[in-house]
């Protein structure tokens, strides 16, 4: 059985949580950049982690644009952002990406926030954001709470979800595993 994990990542949360996940089941994880259609024969499993901006998983659709090459195999991602992980939030971003149109397992991962390590480009388009929310009179509890991430660093790793995409890799890897009669 052999699985593979890759990731886009901006600013390591999403690395960070690829690489734990594949130092867990002994497999390699790669930027997505170094993904090529060309691998996927050689995996069973394939995972794909990525961060959320705007309620869009970043490089989904790149992925998922491989999806007829990978049908066969099995498919996990985790999207990885600063929103709680809710029932409602997860809905969201299946809706959001089109995920139910495709037949994986997804899980949604709660990531740290640290304004510093974002690009200038999305420093200032952050900026604005927060801008826009400081000024409206009908923002709501959580928005207003975006407005001390620039100034104070949300720290956050989630080891449940973690173990729970690593328990599910497991049991793929164990039923593959089994030898047919």
């Amino acid at each position: 059985m052999r699985t593979l994990i890759v990731y886009y990542s901006k600013t390591g949360n999403t690395q960070k949580y690829a690489e734990a996940i594949a130092a867990s089941v002994k497999c390699e994880a790669i930027p997505f950049k170094k993904f090529k259609k060309q691998m996927i024969d050689e995996y069973d499993t394939i995972v794909f982690g990525s961060r959320v901006v705007g309620n869009r998983i970043q490089k989904v659709d790149d992925f998922l644009a491989m999806y007829d090459l990978m049908k066969d195999k099995n498919v996990i991602l985790f999207a990885v952002g600063m929103s709680l992980v809710t029932k409602e939030t997860r809905l969201n971003l299946i809706s959001g990406n089109l995920l139910d149109l495709y037949h994986i397992r997804f899980y949604q991962l709660r990531g740290s926030f640290d304004f510093s390590k974002l690009s200038f480009l999305d420093r200032m388009l952050m900026s604005n954001s927060l801008r826009m929310i400081a000024n409206d009179p009908n923002a709501t509890a959580d928005q207003k709470m975006l407005l001390q991430l620039k100034e104070t660093p949300m720290e956050y790793y989630d080891d449940a979800g973690v173990d729970k995409i690593i328990s599910v890799i497991r049991k793929i890897d164990t039923v593959i595993d089994v030898p047919q009669a």
